[in-house]
């Protein structure tokens, strides 16, 4: 039996509460980050279920030792709704993935879905300014993408999702974060001409549906990420590197991620990664 080596009296822990649990990433991923830091902090999964998400939420906050929760399907709005703070992307979006507990009891409620996608195209990332982008999927991992696409100062971004409340939603909050009208419903009968091309759906990994920009029409000059792509290449992104295109995949944008949930676990202000 393998045991923790340096867990006592002063560890500090980081809940992960999700329902269902078994197929959160996030302790695996960023105990690693913790140890290699010198922190004495452990992340430790807990299935909460909605029923008890209150009451699980209670009796943690509660405890000194608790640096924070990670925060999963389904809880990421109630968890928001339970924080003291916010950072902007939260309060704009409504959902929170990562809350840090302050010394006084309070907690801090950050979602990094969005500046992970960022920080996760690496130097790629300098080709957003001003950029013609395409987005697929407007549910909460999208609204986080483009409150950051908005900070990023894109020209133009283009959404297509079936839910029209979420799409509305989406169009008017980064309308509102760029200072002016450059977002919209796409209309693509006048051809695919964008820069970058963001599927932000489970388009490729769940369901039948195929992503809706022609094969035919991704080149060598776009940048293509899809968040979809984790353990399997999707069709989108297998067809986009044949074409010759930058690409991104959902393990960039969780690497990049997981290190912003570890600052902010640590103490860190949001938005500070811990390790490199």
């Amino acid at each position: 039996m393998k045991h923790i080596p340096n867990l006592d009296g002063r560890s500090r822990v980081y809940a992960v509460f999700g329902d269902p649990i078994a197929q959160v990433q996030t302790p695996h991923l960023i105990n690693p980050i913790f140890a290699a830091a010198g922190a004495n902090l452990y992340a430790v999964p807990f299935h909460v279920t909605a029923e008890h998400f209150d009451g699980a939420w209670n009796a943690f906050s509660a405890m000194s030792n608790l640096a924070g929760i990670g925060v999963t399907v389904p809880h990421k709005v109630a968890a928001c709704a339970r924080c003291a703070t916010l950072t902007a992307t939260a309060k704009a979006v409504g959902a929170v993935n990562a809350v840090q507990r302050g010394a006084d009891g309070r907690m801090h409620g950050a979602l990094f879905d969005g500046q992970g996608f960022v920080d996760g195209l690496g130097e790629a990332k300098s080709r957003l300014r001003d950029a013609r982008v395409l987005m697929v999927g407007a549910g909460g991992a999208g609204r986080a993408i483009a409150f950051a696409l908005a900070a990023e100062g894109v020209g133009q971004l283009d959404i297509i999702d079936p839910m029209g409340s979420s799409l509305v939603f989406t169009l008017e909050m980064f309308n509102a974060v760029r200072g002016r009208e450059c977002a919209r419903a796409a209309d693509v009968s006048g051809g695919w001409d964008y820069d970058v091309v963001i599927n932000a759906s489970p388009i490729g990994i769940k369901g039948s549906a195929q992503f809706p920009m022609p094969e035919a029409s991704l080149h060598a000059d776009l940048l293509v990420a899809d968040i979809a792509s984790l353990t399997a290449q999707t069709p989108l992104l297998r067809a986009a590197r044949a074409a010759g295109a930058t690409t991104s995949d959902g393990n960039d944008m969780l690497s990049a991620q997981i290190k912003l949930i570890a600052g902010f676990a640590v103490g860190l202000p949001a938005g500070t990664p811990l390790g490199q």
